[in-house]
């Protein structure tokens, strides 16, 4: 047994200083457990952010501002429609709506922004059938795909174009404009603010056998009607709804309308087929969503489209400007699609619209 002098004494360990205790020093252990406190806290954080996100996401869908675009000018016909629609929408989902114009390229430029937007459902598109129907035949490159990269969820409205002239063409009726043309030299201007007009332009061209020169107002009609005054075209054919105000007022003179019947806003302007020109076609616009939205969050879209657009206020408001309200399913809707663009197809073909 060794003597009491010789057992090897345990080294006691110094005591854990803290910072501002003592020594300003701080100890290995210190930092030690400093480091696990910040590992700790970082870990909470981001705790806390990933059980923030699955609660939003278990929150029933709209919890959070809707971005509406719409790729024409403000005062254009599916601008005027979709903002009728949009107010009432906003009602029904309980959350705000923004719209944002996207004007450029026939309705193109805006299109592709919300066709390549998240599919969550808080980027949406209203716009014009000219957007699935005539650019798909007009253009060889739209920047996104209408039917692969775009969900329907309803069409909104629907009316009709109206054929007005100026003040300063003498002829006052179709007849009277038709003679004019004919013997015109050079030929009379038409302004034209869509691909839809452009496709009018030219069925009238050739339904009445007269030269007509178009002119484009692609970038939004804001300057149609005061070009119309003042003489810079001859005649413009435009949807009903941005046309009304310059109708009514009295400053240009309506002189025909594509609609099947006449319209109950203008019961004294004729269709085109009453003066025996076939030129017949009802306009629209849609609520698309961006490929690969959840069918759940579509199915709620079009709960509450059609709840909206079936509001007594909301089909007022539209009668209000020639249009009337077009409640479908997104199957409805695909198959209207398809059955104008087959039949504009071989107008389009007919009269080499192409544009590139």
């Amino acid at each position: 047994m060794e003597p009491p002098a010789c057992r090897t004494r345990r080294k006691r360990r110094p005591a854990v200083r803290i910072e501002g205790m003592g020594s300003s020093k701080p100890t290995r252990c210190a930092k030690r457990e400093n480091d696990m406190i910040g590992h700790l806290g970082r870990w909470i954080v981001a705790a806390c952010f990933a059980v923030a996100a699955v609660a939003a996401q278990a929150q029933p869908y709209p919890n959070q501002s809707i971005k509406l675009i719409v790729p024409y000018g403000p005062g254009q016909a599916t601008d005027v429609m979709c903002r009728v629609f949009a107010e009432q929408l906003k009602v029904v989902l309980k959350q705000n709506i923004v719209i944002e114009n996207r004007v450029g390229a026939a309705s193109n430029l805006g299109a592709a922004e919300a066709a390549k937007a998240a599919p969550d459902g808080y980027t949406l598109l209203c716009t014009g059938n000219a957007t699935h129907v005539a650019n798909p035949l007009l253009y060889s490159s739209m920047g996104f795909d209408p039917d692969k990269d775009l969900l329907p969820i309803t069409a909104v409205a629907a009316t009709g174009y109206v054929m007005a002239v100026g003040p300063k063409l003498k002829g006052k009726t179709v007849t009277e404009v038709v003679a004019m043309a004919k013997s015109a030299s050079p030929p009379l201007k038409m302004g034209l603010a869509s691909t839809t007009s452009r496709v009018l332009f030219e069925m009238l061209r050739q339904a009445a056998n007269v030269q007509l020169t178009n002119v484009p107002y692609m970038a939004g009609n804001r300057d149609l009607f005061p070009d119309l005054m003042r003489g810079d075209t001859d005649m413009v054919i435009e949807a009903m709804p941005s046309a009304m105000g310059s109708v009514t007022g009295g400053t240009v003179t309506p002189i025909a309308v594509t609609l099947p019947e006449r319209s109950p806003l203008l019961p004294n302007v004729p269709t085109f087929k009453e003066v025996g020109l076939d030129v017949q076609l009802v306009g629209w616009n849609a609520f698309y969503a961006p490929k690969g939205t959840s069918p759940e969050i579509i199915a709620t879209l079009n709960r509450a489209a059609l709840e909206a657009l079936r509001h007594p206020d909301v089909a007022k408001r539209l009668e209000a400007i020639a249009c009337v309200p077009n409640p479908t399913s997104p199957e409805q809707l695909a198959k209207m699609i398809a059955d104008d663009r087959a039949k504009w197809k071989p107008i389009v073909e007919e009269y080499k619209l192409r544009v590139n």
